[in-house]
């Protein structure tokens, strides 16, 4: 075995050893989602497309969450690479600052503007008022979802995702069992239907920011890396770095917005096509997240990887890690894929539905599958971007593939006649665009591996 194939080996190991637990952490995501999809499908299918539709908004802004915190992963996993101890627990506190913050502004927003916001967006006037219950009750969830958010990207950007994965999968099965008994009346609860799928997720999430902020505090290293340091002195030094990191992560949170936005024009334009094709998407759409949370968890792992290698000072070392991830994790959701078209049958009657859902769900599914393996490339490619400091760029390229292309050709195609198909061809043609997009980017930047980001480290 020569030098260059031992390290290849060795890197990935390491990727998969970061990548597999932030996979069931999103596969547990999925898994909730699916959960809500079956448990709502058993009230009726109108209860689905309110469901579904709430999701326009709330999928959205949470996402777009995320990507608003991504700056803490990456410049916690710099300073862990640098093994500045210190300036990892600083980045977990500004992610916390910013987390808090945020969530109680989508909160306030959401709660207030729930209705206009999703007429505004094209919802099916019929579906306004249930789908704004959903997404008021959801509002209640935000500020737990993303402090729970920034407290897990601390944890992987110092390589402990397990602890994540710990306590997400704990948060599964109350979930489940919520959301059974909220939906559809059982001990003697009223039958709230998607309302009470969404005080479910509400509920587990309060649950599980609790149980993130435990794993956070609990880590061997806590001392060293001033996890434990309360003072109020130390969170008033942690706004400067709270509103850094907020400029860090404004560019991929808008277009992560937007890119979803893209999405979400899709699930609007399914409401119109009807309940049975708006109720067979969100079956499509939920096996989709299942390949996509493959993805997830190796794009996490070549953003750790790649910031690790930026605080190590070895460019030389960032582009042969995120080739690596992004092939594993176009092997890996290509056999998931691979599955779900051989099995489409059984996994797609396992979604309580109206007669002709499941028909026009099948007749979607093979047409999706090739595209999955994209999306998973093209995520690799985003977070090795945003680890080196181009975010911008890759922000712009993700607006450009999923607002653009796949929001532009849904409607496109589906006020010229293309009907519930066209809903499939333009999501994956975003994919394809994305991956050419990220991918070239990423080979040009990469040649140098400067760190090129428009906000500084919070900690210099």
């Amino acid at each position: 075995m020569t030098n260059a194939h031992r390290q290849t080996v060795t890197e990935t190991r390491k990727i998969l050893a970061l990548a597999w637990p932030v996979m069931l952490t999103s596969l547990n995501w999925t898994i909730l989602s699916v959960t809500d999809i079956v448990v709502v499908g058993l009230t009726g299918t109108d209860q689905v497309a309110a469901f579904g539709a709430s999701r326009a908004l709330t999928f959205v802004t949470i996402v777009a969450g995320l990507a608003w915190l991504s700056g803490v992963l990456v410049f916690t996993s710099r300073a862990d690479g640098a093994r500045d101890l210190p300036a990892t627990g600083a980045r977990m506190r500004e992610g916390l600052v910013l987390a808090g913050m945020l969530g109680l502004v989508g909160a306030l927003a959401f709660g207030l503007f729930a209705a206009p916001l999703l007429a505004g967006i094209g919802v099916a006037p019929a579906l306004v008022d249930p789908a704004a219950a959903v997404v008021r009750t959801m509002a209640l969830a935000y500020p737990a979802q993303l402090v729970s958010l920034a407290a897990s990207f601390f944890l992987e950007g110092i390589s402990r995702p397990r602890r994540v994965t710990v306590v997400n999968l704990a948060t599964l099965p109350i979930n489940a069992l919520l959301a059974w008994v909220l939906a559809d009346g059982h001990f003697g609860a009223p039958a709230l239907g998607a309302v009470g799928a969404a005080a479910a997720t509400t509920i587990a999430s309060l649950l599980g920011a609790a149980g993130m902020l435990a794993a956070a505090w609990t880590i061997p290293d806590a001392r060293e890396r001033g996890v434990h340091v309360m003072t109020p002195a130390e969170w008033r030094a942690a706004l400067p770095g709270a509103v850094k990191l907020s400029r860090f992560g404004a560019v991929p949170a808008v277009a992560s917005g937007l890119e979803l936005a893209g999405f979400s024009i899709l699930i609007a334009l399914s409401t119109d096509l009807g309940p049975v094709t708006a109720h067979a998407f969100q079956i499509v759409f939920a096996l989709h997240n299942v390949t996509f949370g493959a993805a997830v968890g190796l794009a996490s792992a070549a953003g750790v990887r790649v910031g690790n290698a930026v605080g190590e000072g070895m460019p030389e070392q960032v582009r042969a890690r995120a080739l690596i991830a992004a092939g594993l994790a176009a092997a890996i959701t290509g056999a998931l894929g691979g599955v779900m078209l051989l099995a489409r049958a059984p996994i797609v009657a396992a979604f309580p539905a109206a007669a002709g859902v499941h028909a026009a769900a099948l007749a979607m599914v093979p047409l999706w599958v090739p595209f999955i393996l994209f999306d998973g490339v093209q995520l690799v490619f985003v977070y090795a971007l945003r680890s080196l400091g181009d975010q911008i760029v890759a922000g712009v390229n993700g607006i450009i593939a999923f607002f653009g292309v796949t929001g532009g050709l849904g409607w496109l195609f589906v006020t010229h006649g293309v009907g519930p198909l066209g809903l499939v061809y333009a999501s994956g043609l975003g994919m394809v665009a994305a991956t050419l997009l990220n991918g070239a980017r990423f080979l040009w930047v990469s040649g140098s591996a400067r760190p090129r980001s428009s906000a500084p480290d919070p900690s210099r």
